[in-house]
């Protein structure tokens, strides 16, 4: 080995042992706050249903629902169903939830032909007492043919 190859591993070394070094006297910052829980799992609230051919709309919840305050994220899923494209009819389909600071959290989608899918909404809240609204509707492009929604209590404990 040379003089300068020699010299080169000395220094990589000394650069390999000193940011070992470095690292480890790093403190890593935890977070402690109590009631804290992060991400949450997902809450499904419900199914919603259209029928642009009868026209008919059905919202259903799953009924009162209790989550840990913190970060949540609540589903619904839709389908519209005998709804041809660029017929005239659509589907529209809506979450809302409240936080228990009664701040509203919306999520929806407008379709023009047969499908399915999920809605959702995410959000931080304390704890507290809140409701969810689901809502769909059947509709021309001047008026609505079939709506249906459903209210539920939600408490963040």
């Amino acid at each position: 080995m040379k003089k300068g190859e020699v010299t080169i591993a000395v220094m990589l070394i000394v650069a390999l042992v000193a940011s070992m070094s470095f690292m480890s006297s790093m403190s890593v910052a935890e977070d402690t706050t109590e009631g804290d829980v992060g991400v949450l799992d997902t809450e499904n609230l419900g199914s919603l249903y259209t029928n642009a051919g009868a026209p008919s709309a059905s919202a259903t919840c799953v009924g009162s629902v209790t989550v840990p305050a913190g970060y949540n994220t609540f589903t619904a899923t839709w389908q519209d169903v005998n709804d041809n494209n660029n017929d005239g009819r659509g589907a529209t389909f809506r979450i809302t939830v409240w936080d228990a600071d009664g701040t509203e959290h919306t999520d929806s989608i407008s379709v023009d032909r047969t499908g399915s899918g999920t809605i959702s909404v995410s959000f931080y809240s304390g704890a507290g007492d809140a409701q969810y609204e689901l809502y769909c509707d059947v509709h021309t492009y001047f008026n609505t043919l079939a709506s249906d929604n459903c209210v539920n209590d939600l408490d963040y404990t």
